[in-house]
C-alpha cells in the first residue's frame, strides 16, 4: 500500500493551519476587545518612564554594557546543553540492551561534553566571567 507523500502530511498540516489560526483569532480578539472595553486616558504620567518603582536617573535610552550580553550568550550555550544532556540520558538507559548503540551515545556525549567544558575553560580564561 503506498500513499501519497501530501496524504501523510495532510493531518499536520491542517493542525499548523488550526493551530495558527486560533492563534490569530485569539490575538486579534483580545486586541478588539481591549479597544472597546478598556478605558483610553492618556496623560504625560503615564507616558513616563519607570523603574522598579522610582524615576529614572539618566536617560532611558542608554546603552547596556557588552558584558550583559556575553552573560546572556553563555548561559544560553550552557544551559542549552541540558536540552541534549537529560534525552541522552533517558534514551541510554532505554538503549542498555543494545551496546553497539550503547557505546556510540556514550562516547558521543563525552565529546560533546569536552567541546563544552574547553568553551567554559576558554570564556573563564578570556575574563569572561569575571564582573569588575
Amino acid at each position: 500500500m503506498t500513499t501519497n507523500v501530501y496524504e501523510q502530511f495532510a493531518p499536520i498540516l491542517i493542525f499548523l493551519i488550526i493551530a495558527f489560526g486560533l492563534g490569530a483569532a485569539f490575538a486579534i480578539i483580545g486586541k478588539v476587545l481591549s479597544m472597546i472595553v478598556g478605558a483610553n486616558n492618556p496623560s504625560k504620567t503615564k507616558g513616563e518612564t519607570f523603574e522598579c518603582g522610582f524615576p529614572t536617573f539618566g536617560d532611558a535610552r542608554e546603552k547596556l554594557d557588552v558584558r550583559f550580553y556575553l552573560i546572556a550568550v553563555l548561559f544560553l550555550v550552557f544551559d542549552l546543553e541540558l536540552a541534549f544532556i537529560i534525552p541522552w540520558g533517558i534514551n541510554l538507559r532505554a538503549g542498555a540492551g543494545i551496546p553497539a548503540i550503547s557505546d556510540h551515545a556514550f562516547y558521543a556525549m563525552i565529546i560533546f561534553l569536552v567541546v563544552l567544558f574547553l568553551g567554559l575553560i576558554y570564556a573563564w580564561k578570556k575574563g569572561a566571567l569575571e564582573w569588575e
